[in-house]
């Protein structure tokens, strides 16, 4: 087993498991987006749905690779080298991909639905579901941030990062 985490920070998909955390902190600038459009939504729709136009954008390429780089590359992988205790933590995380790909599938709906300029109950409902879509991605990245590199480092082989690292990067069409 390789120590994976003495590679410095990195969104290089020469450094799978960086790549992962650097995402997060893409996927945390996105949900400060979809919280600040909120409060301004009636008054500035037009600059609200360009920006979210781009989060969309975001989650739609980026999220969505984000999310089967974990469920197709490194869980696979790590399934037969956990104990049942990180087993149940990595169906967790898979429960909460579906969770949060159901509240941002009721976002953009709502969004696309909306009148132009949005009515105060469209604004209402928009908020309670950006919020709802933050909170369950918060404490997401938060439990991912904390263990999953600890369970990366300890089960995955250097054959397996290679792995990993083609198919992000077919993923990706790279």
């Amino acid at each position: 087993m390789i120590n994976i985490r003495t590679a410095p920070p990195s969104s290089s998909l020469e450094s799978p498991v960086d790549h992962l955390n650097a995402c997060h902190r893409r996927i945390e600038e996105r949900l400060l987006t979809l919280e600040r459009i909120g409060p301004h939504l009636r008054e500035r729709a037009e600059e609200a749905r360009a920006a979210l136009q781009a989060v969309f954008w975001f989650f739609d390429s980026s999220g969505a690779n984000h999310t089967a780089d974990e469920e197709e590359s490194f869980f696979p992988r790590f399934a037969a080298r956990v104990s049942p205790e990180e087993q149940q933590f990595l169906n967790d995380l898979q429960m909460e991909h579906t969770k949060a790909e159901s509240i941002y599938d009721q976002l953009k709906t709502h969004v696309g639905g909306m009148a132009m300029p949005p009515t105060e109950s469209d604004q209402a409902i928009y908020i309670e579901l950006a919020a709802a879509l933050c909170a369950i991605y918060r404490q997401h990245i938060q439990n991912e941030d904390l263990r999953f590199p600890v369970i990366a480092n300890r089960t995955l082989t250097n054959d397996d990062l290679d792995a990993i690292r083609q198919e992000m990067k077919q993923r990706r069409g790279l």
